[in-house]
């Protein structure tokens, strides 16, 4: 009778196992499977056999979902549609790329941290505002964080991750630390590491960066704190991949809204920089070393609320004609401010620059109520 006892009781305890475990949660079966707004994302991880994966009980998982939204977007940039996402070669890869093999959830996630998923050749950027209100991976936000399960967290992101190197890694890679640092620290890795947001970086140096604090007296710290280092930054960033050899003496516009001056008769100087090193290539643009940080008060044509003009030819080895009839005052500078020519002009009057040295001035003209800016080149 004990014997008969005991074996029910046996009996009994493993039942009651086997519902234990059969009431285990995981990342595919509880979140992906049955989530409305990822049926992209599950006919993607079936379509890659990938689900025993995402359902086993002795791994711990960091899952980012990106949600159907995302997979549509993708397919459109990629000019695609989801079936041809789902028939990608390396579509394991993609989806692995999410996949962190530890549990992180959203109070875990640190500004700046490097994390390594289980596939793909790069790590993933995470970003936390400084509010801690908002978390991004790479370019994507976490639009849900936190849905936990016995095997892991999942979080829910608004685009894909591709893990291609960006502009980022290229100044990961290559010493870059104070720039690093900045982007940081500036919450602009987001848009830096946009796989679709095609950028050209002027990359300073790290002793750009240290002599432009220490111009400024600022420790690379206090730089870093500074309200406005985002827009320092974003000046060092147009849109579009531009190679060195597609460049073109002028100003160009930035991220910032401020031009910088291109200068070819000398190399290649972006305003007062030095390209040092061209043409780094990442999967989302260029990059291109210099020597510098670039400082908006080079082309002070906007603080001084002057109107710009043309001038012709420009670059030019003798001679400049300007597009304003005007008998006013003139006087041109060089790059660091200093007066070299000044005279009064006549109407429809031409500047002989045959006397100045190769290099960018910029002619300032005085008028008694407006003033005029032109920058040019003498080569």
């Amino acid at each position: 009778m004990i014997r008969k006892s005991l074996k029910n009781a046996l009996i009994l305890i493993a039942g009651l196992s086997m519902t234990a475990a059969e009431a285990q949660t995981n990342v595919y079966d509880n979140v992906i499977a049955v989530s409305p707004v990822h049926t992209s994302l599950k006919a993607a991880v079936d379509k890659a056999g990938l689900a025993s994966v995402l359902k086993s009980a002795d791994s711990n998982y960091t899952v980012f979902a990106p949600d159907n939204a995302a997979f549509d977007q993708l397919a459109k940039d990629l000019k695609t549609d989801i079936a041809g996402l789902l028939a990608l070669p390396n579509l394991a890869d993609i989806l692995l790329y999410h996949v962190l093999g530890t549990e992180a959830k959203a109070a875990d996630v640190t500004n700046g941290a490097l994390v390594n998923p289980l596939g793909g050749t790069n790590s993933i950027k995470l970003t936390k505002s400084k509010d801690g209100m908002s978390i991004h991976a790479n370019q994507a936000l976490v639009n849900r964080a936190d849905v936990d399960v016995d095997n892991g967290v999942v979080h829910s992101l608004n685009s894909v991750l591709l893990a291609g190197e960006t502009v980022v890694d290229i100044a990961l890679d290559n010493g870059f630390t104070s720039l690093a640092a900045a982007v940081i620290e500036a919450r602009l890795l987001p848009a830096l590491t946009d796989p679709f947001g095609i950028v050209t970086v002027f990359a300073p140096t790290n002793k750009a960066f240290d002599d432009f604090a220490s111009a400024n007296k600022l420790t690379i710290a206090e730089l870093l704190a500074l309200p406005t280092l985002a827009d320092v930054l974003t000046y060092h960033v147009v849109s579009g991949s531009v190679k060195a050899a597609d460049l073109t003496n002028g100003n160009v516009t930035t991220l910032n809204g401020k031009d910088v001056l291109v200068n070819l008769a000398m190399g290649v100087r972006i305003n007062s920089a030095t390209v040092t090193k061209a043409d780094l290539t990442a999967s989302n643009g260029v990059v291109h070393v210099i020597d510098e940080v670039l400082d908006e008060k080079f082309l002070s044509s906007k603080t001084l609320n002057a109107q710009v003009i043309s001038i012709y030819p420009n670059p030019s080895s003798s001679v400049v004609n300007i597009a304003l009839n005007s008998s006013s005052p003139y006087y041109i500078t060089d790059m660091t401010g200093r007066a070299v020519r000044s005279g009064v002009l006549s109407e429809n009057t031409s500047i002989d620059i045959s006397g100045l040295t190769n290099g960018t001035y910029v002619l300032n003209i005085n008028e008694a109520d407006a003033k005029y800016v032109a920058t040019f080149i003498k080569n």
